[in-house]
């Protein structure tokens, strides 16, 4: 389930107004809270690694055997699945792909194994390990794009296609993680120049509900507020939750 973002823009408001920290405006909202929905997303990542590593290790309490699962969960909540159809050992990646978590052939009965275009040349020089229907393989291919701007010109990378060895599979799963779609507290103005609340155009976040408040806290911490008791976090979102259920019903 998604977090309001309407809940979520007037809980950092309330927060502003009471610590007397000047105000952010729905532009500002949105551009903040869209980077702090992807560091969560990333954290929610790595806690989930971090976690399991301490499993296998054995390092992990009774009490907190459940964490990778509910971490796992938060991470759920973007997970997608797509087909990818395969031309002479080819395909492109989903344009939504975040990041990705498995690929099978065969029914979804064998998984492929990630290699390194560099490796290649050791692959293929083995029986032992080179590819076959049986033993399938995938690389990334990276292209280059440019992000230059007025000031400075840079060169980025990107994965956008996707090669797989042997070059007679015709078509493969992929289970990934999408990326996360921009929240947006949409509004038009009023006659005294207000911003009011669109619901019809909005985006929530798409994140567990979970992490509103550290959400709430994040956002707040980019706005120049810190708040060092969370709980006061939870109460004024609850304040705010009571006042749109209120709205909702006039």
């Amino acid at each position: 389930m998604a977090i309001s973002v309407n809940a979520v823009y007037r809980t950092v408001l309330s927060i502003m107004n009471k610590e007397g920290r000047g105000y952010l405006t729905p532009d500002q909202f949105n551009k903040i809270g869209a980077q702090v929905q992807l560091d969560l997303l990333e954290k929610s990542f790595f806690d989930y690694n971090r976690a399991m590593n301490r499993k296998k290790s054995f390092v992990v309490n009774d009490e907190y055997g459940d964490l990778p699962r509910n971490i796992k969960e938060k991470i759920d909540i973007l997970s997608k699945e797509a087909t990818l159809s395969i031309s002479n050992g080819s395909s492109t990646l989903p344009v939504d792909l975040y990041r990705i978590i498995n690929i099978t052939s065969g029914s979804r009965t064998i998984n492929l194994q990630e290699v390194k275009k560099s490796e290649l040349s050791y692959i293929n020089a083995s029986k032992l390990t080179k590819p076959s229907l049986d033993y399938p393989v995938y690389y990334l291919e990276s292209l280059s794009a440019n992000t230059s701007n007025q000031e400075t010109a840079a060169t980025s990378t990107i994965d956008t296609n996707i090669k797989f060895l042997p070059t007679t599979l015709t078509s493969a799963q992929i289970d990934y993680v999408k990326i996360p779609q921009e929240p947006k507290w949409s509004f038009t103005r009023t006659a005294n120049n207000a911003y009011e609340f669109q619901p019809a155009s909005a985006y929530n976040f798409e994140l567990h509900q979970s992490e509103q408040v550290n959400l709430v806290i994040k956002i707040l911490a980019h706005a120049g507020v810190i708040v060092k008791d969370p709980t006061l976090i939870q109460m004024a979102g609850n304040e705010e939750n009571k006042k749109i259920q209120l709205e909702i019903t006039r």
